[in-house]
């Protein structure tokens, strides 16, 4: 006689990202900006908006740096500017298909800034900031997938014949 219990499982149909692979990209940037400055107290840059490019096993990403310069003026004032820098840069996804099932996820991991200003001989004229940004992203292409899940589990004892449950204890 079987005396193994029934089981029941509840099943739930999901749309769900599956990951088809993911990269780290490198992007180095760099600008001159003319400022009437004789000190930077701090450069500030994140990843501005970026648009993905989707082709077979590449991805390529264009966008901005976006910088907040913090600087004192000749005439001991702190000010600040703003500058946005752009930018383009690709990865190698093997397996990655064009379609418009295709998430790409962005996760900046660093943004690092390197300057160098030289003031003006003059304080009546501009001098030049030197900068440099380095910034690695984490880009994750993933495809929209329909999947069965498994959401609840219910066992039920099997009755032998005569209507008595068997239970192995």
């Amino acid at each position: 006689m079987d005396t193994r219990p029934n089981i029941y499982l509840k099943t739930e149909r999901l749309k769900v990202l599956k990951v088809i692979g993911e990269a780290v990209a490198q992007v180095v940037v760099e600008s001159e900006t003319k400022l009437k400055a004789k000190k930077i107290e701090k450069i500030e840059a994140k990843l501005g908006p970026v648009t993905d490019h989707v082709f077979k096993d590449k991805v390529v990403k264009q966008g901005v740096i976006l910088k907040q310069i913090i600087f004192v003026d000749p005439h001991d004032f702190l000010r600040h500017a703003k500058e946005e820098v752009p930018f383009m840069t690709s990865v190698t996804i093997p397996g990655l298909k064009p379609g418009d099932d295709i998430d790409i996820q962005n996760h900046l991991l660093n943004i690092d800034t390197d300057f160098q200003l030289e003031p003006a001989a003059d304080d009546s004229k501009e001098g030049k900031l030197l900068q440099k940004v380095v910034a690695h992203i984490l880009i994750k292409a993933a495809q929209w997938r329909q999947v069965d899940v498994v959401t609840d589990v219910h066992l039920y004892p099997r009755l032998n014949g005569m209507g008595r449950r068997f239970c192995c204890h």
